[in-house]
């Protein structure tokens, strides 16, 4: 039987330190309360953001005790500054200043824009999956965990939260979704697209999906390398010439890539009662669904499109700067299985908030049939598999 989150935190001991174990970050935050309608065009505002990030003390903490990228550092200025290495997903940049998420901030913007809750997970991107050894992984992630589920209890009715998971150690991984479930109250794990590149690839995180089978699990795939142990993930191409536009490319091949796996193959055959949501609307994937219904005879597939729509998806970015995009995948795809998302990241400033103006872009081009099934319909179906409301 699922134990909603309400009933979790009436009978956890944990809830009763969460205060302690953030301190700085969680007296930043103001007390829950509803979020206030907004006014707006369309006259409805999403239920949940699917797709955000946040940054924690811990995690800085630990990337400042590393000698070399990741790591965090500090300048001539005492500016905390975060340094990443290139992974096949994304090209390191020139070190950046990096600090905590702005919980408050993150909650007014929720206010302003009249959406209810927020999904939480930890910069997938960023690669840690990938270029951190699974011995540091483990106490690492384990504490992005607790410092999550402590923000989670604090604000039950404004955020959700998926655990950080190591692709290097899949059993290890299991175990930890089970703790984060059970003794968090996170609703399941972020992973990293390239884990599911190919079915390979994906198979060998078979451990992980029992386990997930058994709880119920929600995973939030987001684009990002995983580790070198699971086999069939591309190869690292760094694009010299018009790179901003080639990285485009790699990160929708690649997402296309992990959709098809997922959709496609017999990997989550035995995992019916688990969620998956890919980010990015699976890259070209919308523009690939004629093509693929047109293949289904050739690849053995009576109904191809009911197979893909066995996964989520979520446009993240998209819903604020290719709406139209939404909209088409809305067409081909089926309204009923997208998630509204925005990728609010990590900071909490203006630059980050993407929230209102993605609403504000996709009012524009979704009917009303369509925002009524991305804004509210699909997230109460999805927390109610879950046993939440």
């Amino acid at each position: 039987m699922h134990t909603s989150r309400r009933e979790f935190l009436r009978t956890t001991t944990l809830g009763a330190v969460a205060a302690t174990a953030l301190p700085g970050l969680l007296r930043a935050a103001p007390a829950d309360s509803p979020a206030p309608p907004a006014p707006g065009a369309a006259g409805l505002r999403p239920l949940v953001d699917w797709h955000s990030h946040l940054i924690t003390p811990g995690e800085l903490r630990f990337l400042s005790g590393r000698p070399k990228a990741p790591r965090v550092y500090a300048d001539a200025q005492g500016r905390q500054l975060f340094e990443n290495l290139t992974t096949v997903s994304a090209v390191a940049r020139e070190a950046a200043p990096t600090s905590p998420s702005d919980l408050a901030q993150r909650l007014r913007h929720l206010d302003a824009s009249g959406i209810q809750r927020q999904l939480l997970s930890y910069t997938v991107a960023i690669g840690y999956d990938a270029t951190l050894p699974v011995e540091e992984l483990r106490p690492f992630f384990r504490g992005l965990n607790d410092e999550l589920a402590a923000i989670v209890r604090q604000h039950p009715d404004r955020f959700l939260g998926v655990a950080a998971l190591p692709t290097a150690d899949p059993v290890w991984a299991a175990e930890e979704l089970t703790r984060a479930h059970r003794e968090l109250g996170l609703i399941g794990g972020a992973l990293p697209l390239n884990a599911f590149t190919t079915l390979a690839g994906a198979r060998t995180l078979a451990p992980l999906f029992a386990a997930a089978q058994k709880l119920g699990s929600h995973f939030f795939v987001h684009r990002a390398p995983a580790s070198a142990t699971v086999p069939g993930q591309p190869p690292l191409i760094i694009p010299t010439d018009t790179d901003a536009l080639r990285w485009s490319v790699i990160s929708n091949t690649h997402l296309v890539n992990g959709a098809l796996t997922l959709g496609l193959t017999d990997f989550l055959d035995p995992y019916p009662d688990v969620s998956v949501q890919v980010i990015m609307l699976g890259g070209f994937f919308p523009y690939l669904i004629d093509s693929i219904i047109a293949a289904g005879p050739r690849l053995g597939l009576k109904d191809p499109l009911a197979r893909l729509r066995r996964i989520y998806l979520e446009p993240g970015p998209y819903s604020g700067s290719s709406p139209n995009w939404v909209a088409y995948a809305a067409e081909k795809f089926g309204a009923d299985r997208i998630l509204f998302g925005t990728d609010y990241g990590v900071g909490g400033g203006a630059a980050t908030d993407r929230l209102a103006p993605s609403v504000a872009a996709l009012d524009k081009v979704l009917t009303p049939a369509q925002r009524q099934l991305l804004y509210v319909d699909n997230t109460r179906a999805l927390l109610k598999s879950k046993g939440l409301s």
